[in-house]
């Protein structure tokens, strides 16, 4: 069976997706309307996951 652990990102108390690490990379899984165009994006590392989704978000804004 295949272990993923699992990292919430959020920004201002506010949850904007789920960083799933897989075998290579990390896989974002958006939970804020603001973020979705980020779901399903793959990363290599979390700050750059971090990064993207601190931006669509306040670019919402």
């Amino acid at each position: 069976m295949e272990r993923h652990n699992g990292v919430i990102i959020e920004i201002e108390e506010e949850a904007l997706g789920v960083l799933v690490s897989g075998e290579e990379d990390f896989v974002f899984h958006a939970v804020h309307p603001a973020v979705q165009r980020l779901h399903g994006k793959r990363f290599a590392d979390g700050v750059a996951a971090r990064r993207e989704a601190m931006k669509a978000f306040r670019s919402a804004a």
